[in-house]
């Protein structure tokens, strides 16, 4: 297969996507290259790109951006070394990056929302627009759903989530989003009563604050931690559309690690 045969394929599925403004194309390299291997990460960062090379792959599909922009068309960021050096690591190596997004984000069943909602353990689908859905709790109170995302999250190297509100509250609808698309205002209008949100999908003096007044407790994640169970699922996608090549997938997991003293 050539590169330019996954992008077909995606533009094929992806009806939804304006392909005329999107961020899903080739960030670098060649859409002719023959492809010998598929590397999925959620983010291209210099040590999944190694990985990818020492895998044998030459084709790595990311989630987010490579060169720190959503656009990747900002030709200011290679000023600063460790760009300029990783722009030179993947051309050096053979990779083509392509960007897999817009497709991903509203991908039925697998795509980033649902496959959250499905490692979460949550209950049945109660309502849902693009980026966001709602769904029944699987547990009673605030605290014992902080709990339940917290153990559903440690695997992917976060231990511990981040709550507003009151621990005894009872809850029963859960909204959530898209990564960091968690717009608070469109999850209550579909009926939830508490929100699962990402740290890229708030702003910490506002949204705290917001919540405690308004009422409706939060729970946050790391913007890769809600995102990486779809990602994975990408890759097993993948694995499954293109079987004469091989798929390996880069986990990531959560950026952050928590001290305590």
């Amino acid at each position: 297969m050539k590169a330019v045969d996954l992008h077909n394929h995606m533009r094929q599925v992806g009806t939804w996507v304006n392909w005329e403004d999107t961020v899903d194309r080739f960030i670098i390299g060649s859409s002719d290259t023959e492809i010998k291997g598929i590397a999925v990460a959620w983010q291209s960062r210099t040590s999944a790109l190694k990985k990818a090379i020492e895998s044998g792959c030459n084709l790595f599909v990311t989630h987010e951006p490579t060169f720190y922009r959503h656009r990747d068309n900002d030709e200011n960021v290679f000023k600063q070394p460790f760009a300029a050096e990783k722009r030179k690591l993947i051309e050096d190596n053979g990779l083509v990056i392509y960007r897999c997004h817009d497709v991903w984000d509203q991908m039925p069943k697998i795509g980033i929302v649902d496959s959250w909602a499905a490692h979460l353990g949550l209950g049945k689908k109660l309502n849902s627009e693009k980026f966001h859905s709602v769904h029944e709790s699987p547990k009673p109170t605030l605290l014992e759903l902080a709990q339940h995302v917290a153990a559903a999250t440690s695997y992917l190297n976060q231990n511990y989530v981040e709550m507003v509100g009151n621990p005894d509250r009872k809850v029963s609808k859960v909204g959530i989003g898209c990564g960091a698309i968690t717009n608070y205002y469109t999850m209550m209008g579909l009926g939830a009563d508490v929100i699962i949100g990402s740290d890229d999908g708030m702003r910490y003096w506002y949204s705290g604050a917001w919540s405690l007044e308004q009422g409706t407790p939060l729970i946050i994640v790391n913007h890769p931690t809600a995102e990486e169970p779809g990602i994975r699922n990408l890759a097993d996608y993948l694995e499954t559309q293109f079987r004469q090549v091989k798929t390996v997938f880069i986990p990531q997991g959560c950026m952050y690690t928590t001290i305590v003293t």
